[in-house]
Order: structure tokens, then sequence, then C-alpha cells
């Protein structure tokens, strides 16, 4: 008979099992060796990405490879990096980002690169800038002519082309978004596509893996991707998983209805036969958090069940998104040009107060800041909360609410804080989430430096490593590395990455164990984080001293299907 395991052992088991596919134990050499290298890292504390433990040790590149790991100290190279007193850790994968054309408006990835990322996964929360629909609408043009791109590509394929024609200091990966796919074939019609709709949308699914992309995203709280029923989330599912793709899923409620949404997320890759990332895992609003440990459990009894069930988040107790999440669904049928009609008719407005109120539940309307505005006569208001603002109009929060997102044209980020720190360390130390910053590459100058975003674009994993690791002693330092390397790593299939060892690429990050930490704030976002000496990509020193070099080394990565 087979021997009965708890679940705790059998989480902790697959867990570790997970971190090590595809990767070989370090090879440790001994000195003495006479080989020329182009980059020799000296004097560092290695914290390789697959060890439990840090080592003392030094690393020999040539080209864009580690090629030996071990003491180095009699060796020669056109450059030496003296590691002493800091700790030296494979690049940071960040699994779950909105980085998708902010890539050709900043070729430096300034934001993420200063964090030690070096690379990304786009097209999350089922959105991607792929596939492009011709002509181009009014709110493209307008952000083509801002961010000062030619958008001339309809597929990944063409996408591809135009970071390969820029040049990117990071490696980007992606996936496709099902919400993009899905407006392309139906436009924002709620309703089930027909058969030939359906067929349209698959072929469209192999033709992005075919060209690269890692899986299907969707984001279920947003439209037009919500209005997809589970049925039709799976048949594309399946298109994905001949390709060797997984689902990534914004799933369709964090807050009231979160365990029903966990729950359909699971059953959605079950169905179909393709591993599951849940994104920012969380339970919106004090009423809520109650939920987030029985969402926990959902998830370990799907991988007790051989499910390959991953989560991330972000080291925040804030989320970021856009204001219209806060209205029903129906509201946005046909587009957000339609919410704005709805919006000022007086009695769909107030039809719909009642599901928008149950939204805010649990944290009010103080906690939801508003972070970017477009119109010139509103920037006052940015970082005002919508209780704030509205006091400040003497208007009721919702009504200003509704007239804000008119004026606006429905343009209008915000921040809400409807978490707190026990469940956002509940999450961000279990053994199935991995570190992802829901954020974008931004830059504290040009078309990417506007608004109050959230700090999580500049700060997430100095945060993690500085006040979760250091300070709270959430993990030790070993366990959180592998959180941002090796497992991203693994769910993306990338076996040259993730981790320090012979052969692999020298994606690279050396920081200062002691003084890593964020600075950027809800106040003041823009703002590098500090503590990080060195990032090296592919072979290439890209921050050195904490500078910038201007160099470009970053490679597109393709999916298990290319």
């Amino acid at each position: 008979m087979k021997k009965q395991i708890s679940r705790r052992e059998f989480i902790k088991s697959s867990a570790k099992a997970g971190l090590i596919v595809g990767f070989a134990a370090p090879r440790i050499l001994k000195s003495g060796t006479s080989e020329v290298y182009d980059i020799v890292i000296k004097n560092g504390t290695i914290v390789d990405g697959i060890s439990d433990k840090s080592y003392k040790g030094d690393i020999g590149i040539i080209g864009e490879h580690i090629k030996q790991i071990g003491n180095l100290q009699n060796t020669t190279g056109k450059t030496i990096i003296d590691a002493k007193s800091r700790v030296v850790s494979p690049g940071f994968i960040d699994i779950h980002t909105h980085t998708d054309i902010e890539i050709l408006v900043n070729r430096k990835a300034e934001s993420k690169i200063r964090q030690g990322v070096t690379t990304e996964l786009g097209g999350n929360c089922a959105s991607s800038p792929f596939p492009m629909k011709y002509p181009l609408s009014d709110n493209v043009k307008r952000l083509e002519k801002k961010a000062n791109i030619t958008i001339d590509w309809t597929d990944l394929k063409g996408f591809h082309a135009a970071i390969n024609r820029n040049g990117t200091a990071i490696n980007h990966a992606t996936l496709i978004g099902q919400g993009t796919l899905r407006g392309y074939v139906m436009g924002d019609d709620q309703r089930a596509p027909t058969a030939e709709e359906l067929e349209q949308m698959k072929k469209l699914v192999a033709e992005a893996m075919e060209q690269g992309a890692f899986g299907l995203s969707t984001g279920l709280e947003y439209t037009p991707s919500g209005f997809a029923e589970s049925q039709e989330l799976i048949e594309l599912c399946k298109i994905a998983a001949k390709y060797g793709g997984f689902y990534a899923s914004h799933i369709r409620s964090e807050d009231k209805a979160a365990l029903e949404a966990v729950g359909e997320a699971i059953h959605i890759a079950e169905s179909a036969g393709l591993p599951l990332q849940i994104a920012h895992f969380k339970a919106v609003g004090k009423t809520n958090w109650w939920k987030l440990p029985l969402m926990i459990d959902l998830v370990e009894r799907a991988a007790e069940r051989g499910l390959d069930v991953t989560a991330d988040r972000y080291p925040y107790i804030a989320y970021s998104t856009g204001l219209t999440i806060l209205f029903p669904q129906w509201a946005l049928e046909g587009g957000l040009e339609q919410l704005i009609i709805r919006l000022k008719d007086a009695k769909i407005r107030e039809s719909m107060k009642a599901d928008t109120l149950k939204k805010v539940q649990g944290y009010g309307w103080e906690k939801i800041v508003i972070s970017n505005l477009h119109k010139k006569q509103n920037q006052w208001l940015i970082g005002k909360s919508i209780g704030e603002a509205a006091a400040s109009q003497n208007a009721d929060p919702y009504e200003f609410l509704c007239d804000l997102i008119i004026d606006e044209e429905f343009n209008v980020s915000h921040i809400g804080f409807g978490m707190d720190e026990e469940t956002t360390e509940m999450v961000l130390k279990h053994p199935l989430v991995m570190l992802g910053s829901d954020g974008s590459s931004l830059a504290p100058y040009g078309p990417l430096s506007e608004g109050k975003p959230h700090p999580r674009n500049y700060g997430t994993f100095p945060r993690f490593l500085g006040y979760y690791v250091r300070e709270r002693k959430l993990l030790t330092l070993p366990e959180a590395i592998k959180k941002m390397t090796s497992k991203p790593a693994v769910k993306l299939g990338l076996k040259n990455r993730g981790s320090l060892q012979q052969g692999n690429f020298a994606d690279i990050v050396i920081f200062d164990p002691e003084t890593i930490a964020d600075k950027a704030t809800f106040i003041e976002p823009h703002q590098y984080p500090v503590g990080i000496d060195y990032v090296i990509v592919n072979g290439t020193t890209v921050i050195d001293h904490g500078k910038h070099t201007e160099k470009l080394p970053g490679k597109v990565l393709y999916g298990p299907g290319k």
C-alpha cells in the first residue's frame, strides 16, 4: 500500500522538487585555472537560486554565459568585480508584469533593471499588444503619438521584430491576452462566441504559441475578458496546452466571490490539462480577508491532485488598476465608451450603485486613491482619495466617481488599499507563491513618468529583500531568492536561466544585503531603489555601481511552442 503523507509534507516536498526541475548541482571549480574571462566576480557570497544555503565563491563569465563557479582567485579577467560583502544571485525574473509596448517606449527598462530584474513576462491579465487590430482605435493612436512609437505589427512575430529592432536592456517574454484576443474577434459583446468565432480565437492562440508565447492569460474582472464563460476558456487553454503553455489568470473576483473564482481557475486548468498561475493572489477588503486561508487550501488540494499550480504576489498591501473595475461588468458591455453613455443616464447610473458600493465595502472611499489622470485641469486630484476629492467638491463619492470617469473619458487609474500585512505575509511566504510586480517598466522621465503609479513598478524586488526578508525575517535569503529566480524559471520552462550554474546565461545581480531597499513610495513613486551595485544581462553589465551603462543586451525569449 502506498504510504500516505500529510498535506503539509506534500506541499513542502512538491515545492522543493519544483525548484530543481531542469537544474543540475553547481560545479565548483578548484583554483589554478589559467582561463581568461570577460568578467570575473570575486569574493562574493553566492546565493545560486537552487541551494538552501549560500556559499563563498567566484564566477567567471565568457561571452553570454557562466563559464565557471568556484575559486578563481588566480585567474584573470578583462573586468574584475570585487563582490566582497555582497550577495551574488541570479537575475530576478518578474513573472507578472505589464511591460508590453513600454519595452519600446523606453528600451533601457529603467525601473525594472535597477531592481535587479533581468527577465520580464508581459501579456498578463488578458491584455497583450497582439493581435493588433487595424485600423487602430483612437485610443491606441493617441498612445502611439504620445509615446512616439510606431505600431506596425499585427501578431506576436511582428511585436518581437519591433523589440529586436529597438533593442532592450532586459529579456522579454510574453503571454497572449485572452481579452485582447476576444476583443479582436468579437468586440466588447457580452455573449457566447459562435462556433466560427471560437474557432478563430483558437487559431489565433495556436499562432501566438507557435510564434513564441508562453501561454494564455485572462483578466476576468475586466471586459471583454470577463464576458467569457468557463467552457470558452477551457477550449482556448486546450490549445495553449498542446504547445506546452500555461494558464495565467487574474481570477473573476478577488473580493466577495474570491473563493469561487479560485475554484473556477483550478477547474479550467484541470479540464484543459495545463499548468496554472494565479495572478497577484489576494483577498481584497477587510470583510474578505478571512477567505485567504480557504483560498490557499483550494490551491494546496489542487496541488495534491497533481495540478501544477502556483501563484504570484507583490509585497504591498495596496493594488492598482483602472477605476472602471469598480462598476459591474454589464455596464461595460459594448466597450468603455458605452459605460460613459450609461453613466450619463441617471437611472442606469443609479442601477449600478449597489454593485459598486459592494465592491468598495470593507475598505471604503478613503482608501481608493487616484493615481493617474489625463486632463491637465484634473491633475490636482492625483494622490487624493475618492473620499477626499469628493469632499472637496461637496459631492457624494459615488457621484463624484461617475462624473470623473465621464470627464476623463474612462482614463483614470487608482490605488486601492484593500489588503493587510498579515494576509500579505501569509501569501508571500507560501512555498507555492513566487514574486511578481504586477507593474510595468517605467522611468522618472519621458512619457513613462506620468502620475503617481504604484511603487511596485520601482520597488517590488528590493522591498521584498529589504523589508520582508532582512527586517521581518519572513524567509531565509536563499528561500526568498528562489521565489525570484529558479521558481519562475521553472514555470516558464527556462532551463538555462534562473540559477547560477556553469553554462547558464549570465543574468546576475550583485547587491548589498544590509542596505538593499525600495525608495519608491505612494506619494513619490518615481524613485529607484538602493543597494544594488551591478546587474548583468546575458554577460553584459547594464548596471555598474548603480548607474545604467546604456547597454542593451536583452533578448526576446520564446515559449515552448516555437
